[in-house]
């Protein structure tokens, strides 16, 4: 008994959803497709590509003024180091020269390491034209009549059309 009762609520269900796919289906029909044009659209993709050349020149364009920020703390520093050796007048004399060289050594650090090389580089960007499927221009017969759409993806040979049926005249 009660494998007849699944049995009979199985075929109802099958039965329910039946009429329920038809109805759904009823609205959509299938049209032949007759041409598929592909629309390319053209992008500027940019490249980037280092460049090097062995000319010697100079890395900084600045002028070769003192560095006076460097030159103070130099000063300062070598200072410190000139009143750790002599002794009395010796000592100051000491610290001058330091404060002199420690001066001339800040002022240039600016500038060491930078004043020629033998290579350059540098990194430039480049375009180029790349073709890309923007999306398919596409006519399809549905019923005899010839109808045209624009689609993201490509259809195959039959697109799937609505059914759109409204009154015409009151």
């Amino acid at each position: 008994m009660k494998t007849l009762k699944t049995l009979i609520a199985g075929v109802a269900l099958i039965a329910v959803t039946h009429v329920n796919a038809g109805r759904y289906d009823s609205d959509y029909d299938y049209a032949q497709v007759v041409d598929v044009q592909t629309i390319y659209e053209t992008y500027q993709v940019p490249q980037n590509r280092r460049v090097c050349n062995n000319n010697p020149r100079r890395n900084n364009h600045a002028s070769h003024r003192g560095n006076g920020g460097g030159a103070v703390l130099g000063g300062i520093i070598g200072g410190l180091i000139g009143n750790r050796f002599g002794k009395g007048s010796g000592r100051d004399a000491a610290t001058a020269a330091g404060i002199l060289a420690g001066a001339a050594i800040g002022s240039n650090s600016k500038h060491r390491n930078q004043h020629y090389s033998g290579r350059q580089c540098y990194t430039q960007t480049e375009y180029y034209e790349e073709q890309r499927i923007a999306g398919y221009d596409v006519s399809y017969d549905y019923n005899g009549r010839i109808y045209q759409t624009r689609m993201q993806n490509h259809p195959g040979q039959r697109v799937k059309v609505m059914i759109n049926v409204q009154v015409a005249d009151y």
